[in-house]
């Protein structure tokens, strides 16, 4: 894996997630923890939000990590932005998901109360491919694994 690549991952706790169901796409802001590869992503959503229906639906996702924040206005053109696409798989073996709450409980402690809650569904999206724009130019493309 491209060095950028990871250390933009690791550096970043929230992206965009892309659903779509029926032709519909829709976007959420989502906290997340890679795996330690960097090529699996574990997420934690209510079961009851048009997000876990679209997943459930049509696993093929995409996400959207980027360094915008760290660019003030002048450098915007520094910023990199990565795209994964991916395929994503609600987590059914309850040691399991204890293993990703307690991944997730320690990259963003805000969500401790949320993964508590009732209802969680722990998700977990294996990237496909990677596509990173390093600025407005720069690309650079790769398959995962």
């Amino acid at each position: 894996m491209h060095e950028v690549i990871r250390a933009l991952i690791q550096g970043q706790q929230s992206c965009v997630l892309a659903t779509s169901q029926d032709n519909q796409p829709h976007t959420s802001l989502m906290g997340f923890a890679p795996s330690e590869d960097f090529t699996t992503f574990f997420m934690a959503t209510y079961r009851n939000t048009n997000k876990f229906a679209n997943l459930k639906a049509n696993p093929k996702v995409s996400l959207l990590l980027d360094d915008r924040g760290a660019h003030p206005e002048q450098d915007r053109g520094k910023t990199k932005a990565l795209t994964v696409h991916g395929r994503a798989e609600a987590l059914e073996d309850p040691e399991q998901c204890r293993a990703v709450a307690d991944i997730l409980r320690r990259r963003l402690p805000h969500l401790h109360d949320f993964l508590d809650g009732p209802d969680i569904a722990f998700i977990a999206v294996q990237a496909v491919d990677f596509l990173l724009l390093q600025g407005p130019i720069e690309a650079i493309f790769e398959t995962a694994g």
